[in-house]
């Protein structure tokens, strides 16, 4: 029987002068399974950038979730639960985490300096009914 959580998806730009091994490591310990892909790209004044991608799917990727989302505080869980619970009618549900707070082993929403996170469900419902089974 499949979860119904898809995929989780992370993407984060490391900039030159910022320590990749940290935010990665960062990363991989909200994620653990995760696999890694780098991306070199160079930004508007030549300046080296990284983008790390990281995604989970198959089997475990429900409990992946469940870890990911334990790990958050009541604000930013309560905040995705109820854009989701109040009939947002997709499958995705879509975070941005701080990324210097990230290194710092912090979790919190940003607009800025972000790591943004996609989480794929099969459906809608499937969505709902797994953020209703978290308790809430």
């Amino acid at each position: 029987m499949r979860g119904k959580v898809r995929t989780i998806e992370a993407a984060a730009f490391v900039h030159e002068t910022e320590d990749r091994q940290k935010i990665e490591a960062a990363i991989k310990n909200l994620i653990p399974r995760a696999s890694i892909q780098e991306e070199d790209l160079q930004g508007h004044y030549g300046t080296s950038i990284k983008k790390i991608n990281l995604k989970v799917e198959g089997p475990g990727t429900d409990e992946e979730t469940t870890s990911l989302l334990s790990k958050m505080g009541a604000f930013e869980k309560g905040d995705i639960y109820s854009r989701i619970m109040e009939g947002i009618e997709r499958n995705k549900i879509y975070i941005r985490i701080d990324k210097q707070e990230l290194v710092r082993n912090l979790i919190k929403l940003s607009g800025d300096n972000q790591i943004k996170i996609i989480i794929t469900f099969y459906s809608a419902n499937d969505a709902k009914e797994y953020l209703a089974e978290q308790g809430r």
